[in-house]
């Protein structure tokens, strides 16, 4: 029995050794190759004025949409240096210029971001609370002292029945602000999900776009609808049919 158990002692000495050398060649074999990232749907808010220029070409400002910051370049005739990079709201769509602040609109917070430009590092130095989904903003009026932005007609900041059920009533309005961010007044659009504003030459008119217009329908005139496959003929002031 003795003399047994050395081959024994030797043969689990030697399958000891050879499970190790197996598990050191797993450890050491080749590097597996990373699986390609599979694709995703990301659900961000479209921007409408994402890019501010200044008015000695120095510097740009863009917006971070699903980050929520504003970032700021040193532009030059090497190209683009960021300088800095300022947190905002949720969801920034639109940014616009006057002085040494950026206006920053934030769709998702509904609200509008004051950045101080002239402060080292620039921040947020004021937040204004606005409508439903605001989606841009300009500068108008005598030295473009007021504040123009978009929002739906409802929102937790509305101060006023939105009358969602009722017929007839706007669903679009337009926030307007003083240059100190005091509202002036909302003025309430026939439309849906207002989006982009454009200003006239002068500063005197403020122009504003809807996305989705009224309830969706066109109103046509009796004489452009076609009456058997012809268009209804002129009689008179009236026409044929009615």
């Amino acid at each position: 029995m003795g003399t047994s158990k050395g081959p024994v002692r030797s043969a689990l000495i030697a399958c000891a050794l050879g499970l190790a050398l197996l598990s050191l060649r797993a450890l050491t074999a080749a590097p597996a190759v990373p699986r390609s990232s599979s694709s995703f749907t990301a659900f961000e808010t479209g921007p409408t004025r994402p890019l501010a220029l200044s008015e000695n070409g120095a510097r740009l400002y863009a917006l971070n949409t699903p980050d929520g910051k504003l970032e700021i370049f040193d532009v030059s005739a090497a190209g683009l240096s960021r300088l800095h990079v300022v947190p905002v709201g949720l969801e920034p769509v639109a940014v616009a210029l006057r002085g040494n602040e950026a206006w920053v609109v934030n769709e998702l917070s509904d609200s509008v971001s004051i950045v101080d430009l002239a402060s080292s590092p620039p921040r947020v130095v004021r937040t204004l609370l606005v409508g439903d989904e605001p989606g841009d903003i300009v500068f108008a009026g005598p030295n473009r002292s007021r504040a123009f932005v978009t929002c739906a007609h409802r929102g937790q900041n509305a101060p006023f029945d939105p009358q969602l059920q009722t017929p007839s009533v706007g669903r679009a309005d337009v926030w307007v602000f003083d240059a100190a961010g005091n509202r002036e007044t909302i003025v309430t659009l026939f439309g849906d999900t207002p989006r982009a504003l454009a200003v006239s030459a002068d500063g005197s008119k403020v122009y504003a776009s809807v996305f989705h217009s009224g309830n969706r329908t066109t109103t046509l005139h009796e004489g452009a609808v076609p009456d058997g496959n012809e268009l209804a003929k002129p009689k008179g002031r009236g026409y044929e049919g009615g």
